[in-house]
């Protein structure tokens, strides 16, 4: 009789703690890694990927996302900085400022200091050829679903040709 309850009780564990964890993970707030991550899948949904690209591309920018992280919080970035960054650099995007003019409102808006600028941009850098080698993982039929940001974000851009 007992080893009958013990059995009971054990499957019992068994198919409820999935559920369990499920319900656990389900209830977290996602980290910051996660979010890139999560924020950029949801760029790649009309790619309508296959189960094993998904899973790859999740795998390349987890760990790329990781990295960018602890260098952020290594240069004591903080996500209300990055947050604003963020926001003055949409609003001069849509006020139609070039480039240099939505660097400089940036830099304005949130007072970084020169090495955590660069951590900025090195991260920018990381996330920008991580895209770049999951690009080479789509099909290019895949890729023309996608929007032309989105699309050039995951191609290798061509070099500038200089002034002589």
């Amino acid at each position: 009789m007992k080893s009958l309850v013990l059995a009971a009780c054990s499957l019992f564990v068994l198919a409820f703690s999935p559920v369990v964890s499920f319900a656990q993970e389900k209830g977290k707030k996602a980290g910051p890694a996660q979010q890139m991550v999560n924020q950029f899948m949801k760029q790649l949904e009309k790619a309508e990927l296959t189960a094993e690209q998904s899973t790859k591309i999740k795998e390349l920018m987890m760990k790329t996302a990781k990295d960018v992280v602890k260098m952020r919080t290594d240069a004591e970035i903080t996500p209300e900085m990055m947050k604003k960054r963020t926001e003055a650099s949409k609003a001069a995007r849509d006020a139609g400022k070039k480039p240099k003019e939505v660097q400089e409102a940036v830099k304005a808006a949130v007072p970084f200091t020169e090495a955590q600028f660069k951590v900025i941009t090195e991260g920018e850098a990381a996330v920008a050829k991580t895209k770049i080698e999951i690009g080479k993982l789509l099909k290019p039929e895949q890729i023309e679903k996608l929007p032309p940001m989105v699309q050039g974000s995951l191609k290798e851009k061509a070099p500038k040709k200089g002034k002589k």
